[in-house]
């Protein structure tokens, strides 16, 4: 059990994010302890998600991603971890979970990122719109958001509550989204809401959200 704390959030409260630019106004001392600790915060996220990947139901997913603390130029200004049913694991649908500055989010999602070495097409993702209304009927909505690819990481996103209580906004939203793609998680915000298990607040929710995930079908 994981307690999600502040000093978590507060390695990404950081003016700059390039090597070569950190290096420019530190020391050698102080670069190799903001690494450090960039680093330390890490392995502690990379073992939450280990350890809620080895939770998950038995061979239905495939091997968790967790992304590095750095791609060699740049520290991350978020950690990000991604898992995939295992019939799925070739397809650009997924599901994700990221901490940044502001919240940790586990989310459904289309990856761009190199979305040509996989399948599936936006389009097919997002004919996933339409089954939301009935997937999210026995969901406690209190922290889940919907949002456009489109929308800023660390933007205020639209509560799902909120999308489905207006048909007009539904209809818009779905048609605003699929030029792109939507993307539909739980939020844990800094300095409102407390996680005491990281390991169980993103294992529920991603079961919460596989149902949903499940859905996805190649044409």
């Amino acid at each position: 059990m994981t307690v999600l704390t502040n000093e978590m959030f507060a390695i990404f409260d950081q003016p700059e994010f390039s090597f070569k630019k950190i290096k420019e106004s530190h020391s050698p001392a102080e670069v190799a302890e903001l690494k450090a600790s960039f680093k330390n915060v890490w392995q502690i996220w990379k073992k939450v998600n280990e350890t809620v990947a080895s939770q998950l139901p038995e061979n239905k997913f495939a091997k968790v991603h967790v992304e590095s603390w750095t791609n060699g130029w740049n520290l991350r200004d978020h950690f990000w971890a991604s898992y995939r049913l295992a019939y799925l694991a070739d397809a650009n649908p997924c599901l994700g979970v990221m901490l940044d500055k502001k919240q940790l989010q586990v989310y459904l999602m289309f990856q761009h990122y190199k979305s040509e070495q996989r399948q599936g097409t936006p389009q097919e993702y997002d004919q996933l719109l339409t089954e939301i209304p009935a997937w999210a009927k026995k969901l406690d909505l209190s922290h889940w958001y919907l949002w456009d690819k489109n929308e800023m990481e660390l933007a205020d996103h639209m509560s799902l509550a909120h999308y489905l209580s207006e048909q007009q906004l539904q209809q818009r939203f779905n048609a605003e989204a699929q030029k792109t793609s939507f993307l539909l998680g739980k939020f844990a915000f800094r300095d409102q809401n407390q996680v005491d298990d990281m390991e169980k607040y993103i294992l529920d929710a991603l079961l919460q959200l596989t149902p949903l995930y499940e859905k996805f079908s190649l044409n």
